[in-house]
């Protein structure tokens, strides 16, 4: 674990600064450039929603800005959304008095809701940001919990061969630990997707460093639908079995 990584400090303190897509998404870019790269996440959590019936009850883990829950708003769902920084959550109750919102540090504490209780329960671009793998594995025990039998977790990771720390606050996990974790807790993978291969990547990849990042956003959106390669994150499904 990243020792100086403390993640309620560290979201917000983002979030206080950045209250936008540049908060929750690739520090490294600007607004503009996440933009895209939330373009993208939309379309995943599109596909990944395709089937699930309403009505629903969903729970964004990881809410933030509140990006995930208008989407699940939009599709059809009583949404719900709990994230580990407070200002998240203070200007959400604001901002989306539709939903509810609530405090709660993901894999660290328990989740303040009953057994069987979400159809749909998101982790887009959250989990690989708990680093403990302790706290990962207590999440997805929790999330699993919460799941109502057929339910669904939708998830962002890397799922490569092998675990990797991309930063101090990054811990992406392998898809034979996502399938081994997820099995013990009553869930199982149905479905992989590609996420990204050209966003979010290196600010520094070559190629594309001297554009603006609004313009390097949509030339690498577009390489994503026009010139796909493998996917260096990528989306599951997972399906709680009892």
């Amino acid at each position: 674990m990243a020792e100086n990584y403390r993640p309620a400090e560290y979201w917000s303190e983002r979030l206080a600064s950045d209250f936008n897509l540049r908060g929750t998404g690739h520090i490294g870019y600007s607004e503009a450039y996440n933009r895209w790269l939330y373009r993208a996440k939309g379309r995943v959590l599109r596909r990944a929603l395709r089937g699930a019936k309403l009505p629903a009850r969903a729970l964004d883990i990881g809410c933030g800005v509140g990006w995930v829950v208008d989407r699940l708003l939009a599709w059809g769902a009583t949404v719900e959304g709990c994230d580990v920084a407070e200002i998240a959550i203070e200007r959400l109750r604001i901002s989306r008095p539709s939903a509810t919102f609530f405090v709660a540090r993901w894999g660290a504490e328990t989740l303040p809701r009953p057994d069987r209780t979400y159809d749909v329960v998101t982790l887009l671009d959250v989990a690989y940001h708990v680093v403990d793998d302790r706290e990962w594995v207590e999440g997805v025990r929790d999330a699993a919990r919460i799941l109502r039998p057929g339910g669904r977790m939708i998830v962002t990771d890397s799922f490569g061969h092998a675990d990797a720390d991309a930063a101090p606050h990054v811990r992406f996990r392998s898809h034979r630990r996502w399938e081994a974790t997820a099995r013990a807790a009553g869930l199982v993978v149905v479905s992989y997707g590609r996420y990204v291969a050209w966003l979010s990547r290196d600010p520094g990849a070559a190629g594309f460093r001297s554009m603006s990042d609004g313009v390097r956003g949509a030339v690498e959106y577009g390489l994503e639908v026009l010139a796909p390669r493998p996917a260096h994150l990528r989306c599951a499904v997972l399906v709680r079995q009892r």
